[in-house]
């Protein structure tokens, strides 16, 4: 239920020959580019927050003298929020793994010119969101969520098993549905600021470095994002309390 959670709350490696401007797309999505970084995307990948600011700091100066061995240590500790955002903003896994390797590209080609000013991971947060709603813009038609949505789990082969309450079970994987729809609805610039704030738990000046805007805006945006998700979900208001209750009355009893 990460949705419906996140929405309550309040708010020595191989160096590149000739240098990282010429790694082109293509390169990028190749077996050989990712053996140079350490492996393919999602391969390995670490907990960024395990991690320590000492570890990055040195693999970062490393990474920015041209060793992409370095740089691989980084992607793999900060890859799978990248392709979680990208996943929460797009809602299609083929889009998502696109649009984490153009992010960790670009920001390859560009790691000479961050000066740190801002956290890395805000920076990378930044070039996925841009990419991300690059795609989005790209579309012919608007996304739409059903039941092959990649950010609602995969059901069992009995979507009841396991589970006390089969009824309840169905109906919380209908709310997760809806709920992702609802997002997929929302302006690429609102749904921005939820999937930063209310998914990743960004802070909201994090947000705003990473979106460009003033604290002020993400607030606002936040705000209308939730009066929009509760027009469009209006008519679960009533459901969940319900269901809930009805499943506390039946294991009482």
């Amino acid at each position: 239920m990460a949705y419906r959670a996140a929405l309550a709350r309040s708010s020595g490696g191989a160096r590149f020959t000739g240098g990282r401007g010429l790694a082109s797309a293509r390169e990028v999505r190749s077996p050989d580019w990712s053996a140079r970084i350490g492996g393919p995307l999602l391969a390995g990948a670490r907990d960024e927050h395990t991690v320590t600011p000492d570890d990055e700091a040195r693999w970062l100066e490393q990474a920015q003298r041209g060793d992409a061995g370095a740089y691989g240590r980084l992607v793999r500790a900060h890859q799978r929020r990248v392709h979680a955002t990208a996943m929460q903003l797009l809602g299609d896994r083929g889009e998502a793994e696109d649009a984490t390797q153009e992010t960790f590209l670009r920001a390859w080609r560009a790691l000479d010119r961050f000066d740190g000013r801002a956290k890395l991971s805000t920076w990378l947060y930044r070039i996925c969101v841009n990419v991300s709603l690059n795609i989005i813009r790209r579309r012919r038609r608007a996304p739409t969520a059903d039941v092959d949505d990649p950010r609602i789990p995969e059901p069992a082969a009995d979507p009841t098993q396991g589970r006390s309450d089969p009824v309840a079970a169905l109906e919380r994987d209908e709310i997760e549905r809806r709920l992702g729809k609802a997002l997929d609805q929302l302006s690429p610039t609102l749904r921005s600021a939820v999937v930063l704030v209310l998914l990743q738990g960004l802070p909201h000046k994090e947000a705003a470095e990473v979106l460009g805007c003033p604290e002020g805006t993400v607030a606002w945006r936040i705000h209308e994002a939730r009066r929009r998700l509760r027009d469009s979900l209006r008519d679960l208001a009533d459901e969940v309390p319900h269901a809930s209750a009805a499943g506390a009355g039946r294991a009482s009893s």
